[in-house]
């Protein structure tokens, strides 16, 4: 399984390939849980997807290879398997800076599907100015 954290600094447009379902989380923090993930629009259907995103913390986990393209904007990407090699989850700062990487690890704890014995590849592609 991989995990993918998007900070966006301004409203922006990704587009994303996936070939399976994926659940796009946007993380609202709270002053009594830390940070709080809610399912941001529908579910994502396979194949590919443009989705606009305001300024804020996404995250998505995935079981199969992916392409993501940033159309506009500003999203920085980290990315993360689910697992280290002692088979305990990395360290929330390893993938978001900040006082508030703990309360944000808390928020994108693994649940759902059990892990997978391979880490699918994400391929995250910057569109340039004037480029189509």
């Amino acid at each position: 399984m991989r995990r993918v954290n998007m900070s966006v600094d301004r409203p922006s447009c990704i587009e994303l390939y996936v070939p399976e379902h994926v659940r796009l989380d946007r993380l609202t923090p709270t002053e009594a849980d830390g940070y709080v993930a809610e399912q941001y629009g529908a579910l994502l259907a396979p194949g590919v997807t443009q989705v606009p995103m305001e300024a804020g913390l996404y995250h998505l986990r995935m079981l199969e290879e992916a392409q993501l393209r940033v159309i506009a904007g500003g999203v920085q990407v980290t990315s993360v398997r689910a697992l280290d090699k002692d088979g305990d989850f990395p360290d929330p700062q390893m993938s978001t800076a900040g006082t508030a990487a703990a309360a944000i690890g808390v928020a994108i704890a693994a649940r759902g599907h059990g892990l997978c014995g391979r880490v699918p590849a994400l391929h995250v592609v910057y569109a340039t100015a004037g480029a189509p």
